[in-house]
């Protein structure tokens, strides 16, 4: 019933999510895969490129969905008053922190796979090529770079739901608010620090995961695997946070 709940909650988040999803399959149809653009793109992009700049744009928009998926939940209860009723029943609070995350991470996965799809499928349809692309560690399919895209996207939603989540636990119906305060602080806190100590390079929330010569040739940026252990890390510890913030907290 729980998780019901959650769903009633977040179903309209997951059909924005959606419906963005066929408009960008819309969009790549209409102006990417037409034969008067499929030449020129043809020669002016390599599929590589085109994952790159594609899923820039797919950032933003992944951000705000992941801060309304964390907006729901234990926080929004008790936020709205209604934790007391929720945290009452007799069931453990660890586990209406776990399905929350469980089932808002799983609707942000299934957002985050169709964008993908549309995107491979567009870099492979202009390319006309489904063979391997080359780079400069040898060759790297396209199914390589769907599968590490996928999960930078997962990382990226990740930090941003849990975070949301867990600033709606501790502050209630302001948690959406202070994570935004969080985030622009940190990114205006990177740029000064970037100014001051142009040595000091704090990490970037989006994973880097592929490095680009000048003569745009990818490959996999070094140490990725550590990159993403660690930001996994970090992604999970703030759902670990709510837990015990939510076990701890005594409600009205």
């Amino acid at each position: 019933m729980y998780l019901w709940k959650y769903w009633r909650e977040s179903r309209i988040a997951l059909a924005v999510g959606m419906v963005l999803v066929g408009l960008l399959l819309l969009g790549v149809c209409v102006h990417h895969v037409g034969p008067p653009l499929h030449g020129r793109f043809r020669e002016q992009l390599n599929p590589d490129q085109i994952y790159l700049v594609v899923t820039s744009f797919l950032t933003l928009p992944l951000g705000f969905l992941a801060l309304g998926f964390g907006s729901f939940g234990v926080g929004r209860d008790l936020g709205e008053g209604s934790g007391s009723f929720v945290l009452s029943r007799p069931r453990a609070r660890a586990s209406f922190v776990w399905s929350d995350w469980g089932f808002g991470m799983a609707q942000l996965l299934l957002i985050i796979l169709a964008a993908n799809l549309v995107v491979a499928w567009a870099a492979h349809h202009i390319a006309a090529t489904s063979g391997p692309i080359y780079t400069a560690d040898g060759t790297l399919s396209m199914l390589s770079i769907f599968s590490v895209d996928c999960v930078a996207g997962l990382l990226l939603a990740g930090l941003i739901f849990g975070l949301t989540y867990f600033a709606s636990v501790l502050v209630k119906s302001r948690g959406v608010l202070l994570t935004l305060g969080v985030v622009a602080t940190y990114l205006i806190g990177k740029q000064v620090v970037k100014y001051y100590w142009p040595g000091v390079n704090l990490p970037e929330l989006t994973l880097s995961e592929f490095s680009v010569t000048h003569a745009m040739i990818i490959s996999f940026a070094g140490g990725l695997g550590w990159s993403i252990a660690l930001r996994a890390a970090l992604v999970m510890a703030f759902p670990v946070a709510a837990q015990i913030l939510v076990q701890r907290r005594d409600v009205d």
